[in-house]
């Protein structure tokens, strides 16, 4: 566990991060498990403008909380997003950047996420959608306490081939 990770910090995410953080969000090793394709500078532009406005660019009923983890010698160790539908269903991501990955980080900014959205929200829920070969990830909600919900079969493609989507569940 790093030693300052105690002391990890989030920062909102507005559209002047974009710039910043394109050469950790653009590295193909983040999207191994994603069926997304590496974003354009002007797409991350944009989604961090509508997440400054606590906005999904995609559905306008959506609360979009987004942040970056920052160490206190001001690295960027990583970003963490909280869907918040109308319905109350809510869901987390997050991306931890390469050079910061498995030392601890994802499971103290997550923790931060969680608190401050439980802090501003009263969810009695929130979800987690892993792909099955996501073995890290899968580790990281594990760890915050998550149980695993439900599998979806076959309901992404990525790299060409079929994988399970494993949807996990944290109730508060």
């Amino acid at each position: 566990m790093p030693t300052d990770a105690v002391i990890l910090r989030l920062e909102k995410v507005t559209e002047q991060h974009a710039e910043i953080l394109y050469s950790y969000i653009s590295n193909p090793h983040l999207y191994e498990y994603l069926e997304e394709q590496i974003p354009t500078l002007m797409e991350v532009k944009q989604k961090f403008k509508f997440a400054a406005l606590e906005k999904s660019p995609d559905n306008e009923t959506m609360i979009w909380l987004k942040w970056v983890a920052i160490t206190p010698q001001n690295q960027h160790v990583g970003v963490v997003e909280i869907g918040i539908f109308d319905d109350q269903y809510a869901e987390i991501g997050f991306m931890t950047f390469v050079g910061f990955q498995n030392r601890g980080y994802a499971n103290i900014y997550n923790s931060l996420a969680i608190a401050e959205t439980q802090r501003r929200f009263s969810l009695s829920t929130l979800h987690a959608s892993v792909n099955q070969y996501n073995i890290a990830s899968r580790k990281v909600v594990e760890r915050l306490g998550f149980q695993l919900h439900k599998i979806n079969r076959n309901a992404e493609f990525v790299k060409g081939k079929p994988s399970d989507e494993f949807i996990y569940r944290l109730t508060f």
